[in-house]
């Protein structure tokens, strides 16, 4: 395994690690994930990291689900642990109740080990795998009570002890108060059993020291009242005294076994605290993490940093407690084959700020910790992190800025390497311009042979055109607003940035006279070239500006776009869910139409074949198919009478057609080629023509097992066998079976006269030829036992003589 980070070689002001950490540990609830906190190191090992980061995602998956896990409470039992090994040790009762709530977060752990396993499964088996410790955990909630004292239930000595202690003082306590009640306010002081040294005295007055024998076991303050033992006591005294004394004995014992017990627990127990502590250090992570709104950065393995709208996370907690801090973010890109970065601009512009998330989000990650980046960021493991920032300078001890400066960079160039990540504020300051420049040079070109990535901040002139002309180097600047003489933070690449030295002097209060002075006193040069960077920085500020301005239309114009997809997979889920609702309706009517018409089928083969038995089949029968038969929509109000040859619908037969005649109170109705009866009340007047087709299809072979009814179709019509609609109410008065098997006829005269009588129709013509005679013969048959049947001859002549039968139906 791989050392750890040396991330302590900073140097000044530093990076703010411990703060960092700190705050981590702010979110932490107990004292074990505290202290992991405040002392975490990153790692160096790219695996151990990412086993890291998805820890802290999965915690955050589990907060989401399940919430925190239940650690409240703990305490600190490590100390007591610590103090239980020794041999010999006894811990008191107040330290063994501390470690109950250890002991009772073991299962409440475990339970929500498996309530978080289907997000967080590595977390869960580690909660499920806690030590239980079940017996010693029963046996001090036995020995203690709330307040750590024992219990009388701890020994069976101890509670028999006790009892008579509770005995001994009270007889000793109720002799003692009848001597008070005897001798009365002349000889004592107060009317009260009081203890002295342990012993049971009374409040004897001074003057009365004659009337009471005794021993004085003290006085009070004014001398005037004497605490004496009655002599006829000393005896009862004694021997509470030794009760006491063997119960003291007796608490110590069970004091000393109940100590052996935790000892000899001492692995489960430790590994107990440990695996609480880690737990509750990754849940804190996962805390940071979601108040930051961060993300999992991934390890790039060669050695490539890319952080997207990073953001310092001490900025962050500052803008929690003050919400109108803006923290702006910052992109950070540096990569093996230019692993140096110039950061220029004005001071406080953010080149400090730049340098310092760039070191704190990449021990964070190493950390494990989720950074306030932007998803899809990348950062290296590395194994040394230097950070030379601040002036550290010290009279004590004869070191000048310049001076401290080399004693620690000394220390980073005998150390660097290609796994190092080396951070440089105002490099080349401190000294002449020129020499410091060039020595900053030979730093960085030395540096980026040993394959460091390094990021400087600097003023010099000369660095900045050496990142331009270096192919291993690269410029970036700090943004600086002209117009408002304000810096606005961001980091811009590929392009140097000025001081503003002159402007934020200006800013701060200068009198105008010395900055015009002081600009007249620049170099030509100097002067053209703050022109030019400044028409520069114009000209890419407005380019920035327009990109920005592009780039939320794009993202309006996407959010836009997913709002209306996703409206519309809403109004697909929802279509999807009303045709699945309604099929399952269809299905249970359908269900419930076939059972209904099962039954009056089973009923018509086993009852008598009268008029008023087959009139109820037929009403409930049509009741059923009403069911799923849609209704009619109503005509049009008209006010003409129902006379011959007005058109009228017969709403509860679903028919449309011409009225006949009237004769009392039942009308004659003709639809199509079907003459049918109905009641005068049933029929009123339509505007529209009556229009019946009179045509079915009866062809191929249906199914035998039921009635017509059985095979309708979920929207209530008859289904033909090539699932095609078959309209009942449109059944003609004859059914044509030349060319059929007798089988075939006999299912489709069964189907047709089901048919004809839920139609209404009163008798039908059924047309099987002369031939052999096998087929009249099953026709009639058939017809001799069906029970819609009422009667059945030969046709007449004009009707097809023998080679048709005609059936009267009972429809009335």
């Amino acid at each position: 395994m791989r050392r750890r980070v040396e991330a302590g070689r900073l140097w000044g002001r530093g990076i703010e690690w411990d703060a960092v950490r700190a705050l981590v540990a702010s979110d932490a609830r107990t004292a074990m994930g505290r202290e992991r906190a405040l002392t975490a190191e990153p790692l160096t090992d790219p695996t151990e990291v990412d086993h890291a980061l998805d820890s802290t995602a999965e915690a955050r998956r589990a907060l989401a689900e399940q919430g925190a896990p239940p650690l409240d409470g703990l305490g600190h039992p490590r100390p007591i642990l610590e103090r239980a090994r020794a041999e010999g040790s006894v811990l008191d009762g107040g330290e063994l109740l501390a470690l109950l709530p250890l002991l009772d977060t073991a299962p409440r752990v475990s339970a929500y080990g498996r309530a978080i396993r289907p997000v967080a499964p590595t977390l869960a088996a580690g909660a499920e795998a806690l030590p239980r410790v079940h017996e010693l955990r029963e046996r001090l909630r036995k020995a203690l009570d709330d307040d750590g004292a024992l219990t009388d239930r701890a020994s069976a000595r101890l509670g028999q002890l006790r009892r008579e202690l509770r005995e001994r003082r009270r007889r000793l306590v109720a002799d003692l108060e009848r001597l008070l009640q005897a001798e009365g306010d002349r000889v004592f002081a107060d009317r009260f059993v009081t203890v002295r040294h342990g012993r049971y005295v009374l409040p004897l007055r001074a003057e009365s020291r004659g009337r009471l024998r005794g021993i004085v076991h003290d006085r009070s303050q004014s001398g005037q009242t004497l605490f004496v033992e009655p002599e006829t006591m000393v005896e009862a005294n004694n021997d509470l005294v030794a009760l006491e004394r063997d119960e003291q004995q007796e608490t110590a014992r069970i004091l000393a076994e109940l100590t052996d017990a935790v000892r000899a627990q001492r692995e489960p127990l430790a590994t107990l605290v440990e695996t609480l502590g880690a737990l509750d250090w990754v849940f804190a992570r996962a805390h940071l993490a979601e108040r930051m709104e961060a993300s999992r950065p991934a390890i790039d393995r060669d050695g490539r940093v890319d952080l997207k709208a990073a953001r310092h996370p001490l900025l962050l907690a500052q803008q929690w407690r003050d919400p109108t801090r803006e923290v702006v973010p910052v992109d950070l890109e540096l990569a093996p084959d230019r692993p140096l970065l110039l950061i220029t601009g004005p001071n406080a512009g953010g080149k400090t700020i730049a340098l310092k998330t760039l070191a704190l989000l990449s021990l964070m990650t190493q950390a494990g910790c989720h950074v306030p980046a932007a998803e899809g960021s990348r950062v290296p493991v590395f194994e040394r992190i230097f950070a030379v920032i601040g002036d550290d300078q010290s009279v004590a001890e004869n070191l000048s800025t310049f001076s401290a400066f080399i004693k620690q960079i000394r220390e980073v160039l005998a150390e660097a390497d290609e796994r190092s990540l080396v951070l440089l504020d105002e490099l080349g300051a401190g000294t002449d311009p020129d020499e410091g420049a060039a020595l900053a040079r030979a730093i960085l070109e030395m540096l980026a042979d040993r394959g460091a990535l390094v990021v400087a901040t600097t003023h010099l002139e000369p660095l900045r055109a050496f990142a331009a002309a270096e192919p291993r180097a690269r410029n970036a600047s700090v943004e600086f607003d002209a117009a408002t003489l304000a810096p606005t933070f961001r980091l811009v690449y590929d392009r140097p940035g000025q001081s503003w030295a002159l402007a934020i002097a200006a800013r701060l209060g200068l009198p105008r006279t010395l900055i015009l002075r002081a600009e007249g006193l620049r170099t030509a040069d100097a002067r053209r070239l703050s022109e030019l960077l400044a028409q520069l920085d114009a000209r890419n500020r407005s380019e920035a500006d327009r990109v920005r301005e592009l780039e939320r239309r794009e993202t309006e114009t996407a959010a836009r776009l997913a709002a209306a997809r996703e409206a519309e997979r809403l109004a697909s889920d929802q279509a999807r869910t009303l045709l699945d609702r309604a099929k399952a309706e269809a299905g249970a009517l359908l269900t419930d139409i076939r059972r209904a018409v099962s039954s009056e089928w089973e009923r018509l083969k086993r009852t008598e074949r009268s008029r008023p038995a087959l009139q109820d089949s037929r009403r409930r029968l049509q009741e059923a198919a009403a069911r799923v038969t849609p209704s009619i929509p109503d005509a049009a109000p008209s006010d003409r009478p129902l006379v011959p040859g007005t058109a009228v619908v017969a709403a509860h037969l679903g028919l449309k057609g011409e009225l006949l005649e009237i004769q009392g109170e039942t009308a004659t109705v003709r639809a199509g080629s079907i003459t049918v009866r109905v009641p005068v009340a049933a029929l009123r007047a339509s505007e529209a023509p009556a229009r019946v087709s009179v045509t079915t299809a009866y062809g191929s072979q249906p199914d035998r097992r039921a009635p017509e009814a059985l095979r309708r179709g979920p929207d209530g019509k008859s289904r033909n066998p090539d699932g095609t609609a078959n309209n009942l109410r449109s059944i003609g008065a004859e059914l044509l079976l030349l060319g059929k098997t007798t089988d075939e006829a006999r299912d489709l005269v069964e189907q047709y006269l089901d048919d004809a009588f839920m139609a209404g129709l009163p008798s039908v013509r059924l047309v099987h030829g002369k031939g052999t005679g096998a087929l009249r013969k099953a026709v009639r048959t058939l017809l001799s036992s069906h029970p819609l049947v009422e009667t059945f001859r030969d046709g007449e002549p004009s009707e097809g003589g023998a080679g048709a039968t005609v059936a009267a139906l009972k429809v009335s």
